[in-house]
């Protein structure tokens, strides 16, 4: 059993993705998915669910909410009582933003940058949509829902880190580009597309671009770019050879899933 949050709110099951019914039930559980494992106080949840709107039998409405959960996840013990609140008694698969959050540790501390991506391509995988697509115009949740957005960005970026270190610089830049239109004040992700024109042997464009970035930054917010990038604007000069794509690069590739024509991303040399 699996609480989904990164998408519409529902429950993973042996069976296939389960609805949970009412948008108040959809928050508590939410509410405890996020917090699993922890603690989280009935006043906290009532809080979450009716904002400063609660009506008199929040408490004693709260308390059915939870019962219904606990038949919804197959089990008492998955949603437990402890002054002066609940539990969420999960695994720790229990959620699928505790997957994408082991799946990142895992990718980003990977020596071999395909082994690396192949996690993080399978977190990335995790979201469906904005995070609790469902549950909009409830404040702590909208604000958690941007948190899980963030999250996602930051195993985007790592997988486009790992994938440089792979040899796909050329594949990336497309996607690079419109990441970086969509993130125009970035310095990684800028970063990134400098060093990926630059293996494809785009000079003139990657400075262009450090160019553009530099502008863009001291008309926005009034300050240069980072020590960082001002480092790898020099190195992109020089044609410093530690900029150049590793030698053992393997690149990705696409096969089809035997008897289906689906296809499925294999980092590494294909052997079907």
């Amino acid at each position: 059993m699996q609480v989904r949050l990164l998408g519409p709110l529902d429950l993973m099951t042996a069976g296939g993705p389960q609805p949970v019914r009412g948008l108040r039930r959809k928050a508590v559980l939410a509410a405890l998915a996020l917090q699993a494992g922890e603690l989280v106080s009935a006043s906290h949840l009532v809080e979450v669910v009716w904002g400063g709107a609660a009506p008199r039998t929040a408490v004693n409405t709260l308390q059915s909410h939870v019962s219904y959960l606990r038949h919804a996840l197959g089990s008492k013990a998955a949603i437990l009582a402890r002054a002066p609140g609940y539990i969420l008694n999960l695994d720790g698969n229990g959620t699928d933003v505790r997957v994408a959050e082991r799946l990142l540790r895992q990718g980003t501390q990977a020596a071999d940058p395909v082994r690396a991506a192949r996690h993080l391509d399978a977190a990335l995988a995790l979201w469906r949509g904005w995070p609790l697509a469902d549950l909009a115009g409830l404040a702590w949740l909208e604000e958690r829902a941007t948190q899980l957005d963030m999250l996602r960005l930051r195993v985007r970026l790592a997988l486009l880190d790992a994938r440089l270190a792979a040899g796909e610089h050329e594949q990336l830049v497309p996607e690079l580009k419109l990441l970086a239109a969509d993130h125009p004040l970035d310095e990684r992700i800028h970063a990134q597309l400098m060093l990926a024109l630059y293996r494809s042997g785009r000079q003139a464009d990657a400075l262009a671009r450090y160019r553009g970035l530099r502008q863009t930054l001291v008309n926005e917010l009034g300050i240069d770019p980072s020590q960082m990038l001002r480092d790898l604007e020099r190195a992109i000069l020089r044609q410093d050879p530690d900029l150049n794509a590793p030698a053992v690069a393997r690149p990705a590739c696409y096969i089809s899933e035997r008897g289906t024509s689906n296809p499925i991303r294999c980092w590494g040399y294909c052997t079907a």
